[in-house]
């Protein structure tokens, strides 16, 4: 059975633990200690939960409202640090966590369109649920991670 909590600081340690196992195919070693800042200033910025699997956190996600930027040139929800522990891929975890940011993006921002940066190596999963990439940059987050940038189109 799966849980799905807020973010707390008593988790940290076990977050940047799933950051780590991730790394370096999903994440570049230069992105831990953006990782860890946003988890001590930037979470309260927007929502972002933590998947608990036997009470442990497997997985973690969140959402923030982003105003327009060089990628998206509107206000947009944006999915922020998403990731499931490399021990757990394959087995739905990255699919609840998505489908459970989407739904809160859509019940706090209605009508907003949800935009995300990815690599080469994910890009596809999210394609799955009609995300298109609209902006794509070799080399973005660290040699060899390419960025992705993409947009969810939904009305209601």
């Amino acid at each position: 059975m799966t849980i799905i909590k807020p973010y707390s600081a008593l988790y940290k340690d076990r977050l940047l633990e799933i950051f780590r196992s991730n790394m370096p195919l999903y994440f570049a070693d230069e992105e831990l200690p953006l990782f860890s800042a946003f988890l001590d200033n930037d979470v309260v910025k927007g929502n972002y939960d933590m998947i608990f699997s036997n009470q442990e956190p497997v997985a973690c996600g969140g959402i923030a409202l982003n105003q327009p930027n060089e990628f998206t040139k509107e206000e947009h929800v944006v999915l922020t640090w998403g990731m499931v522990h490399s021990a757990f891929h394959k087995q739905g975890f990255g699919k609840q966590l998505l489908e459970h940011r989407l739904h809160e993006a859509y019940r706090i921002y209605p009508g907003v369109k949800v935009a995300l940066g990815t690599t080469q190596h994910t890009f596809r999963f999210f394609e799955k649920y009609g995300f298109k990439t609209v902006f794509f940059k070799s080399n973005h987050w660290a040699k060899g991670l390419d960025l992705y940038q993409m947009e969810l189109s939904f009305t209601n």
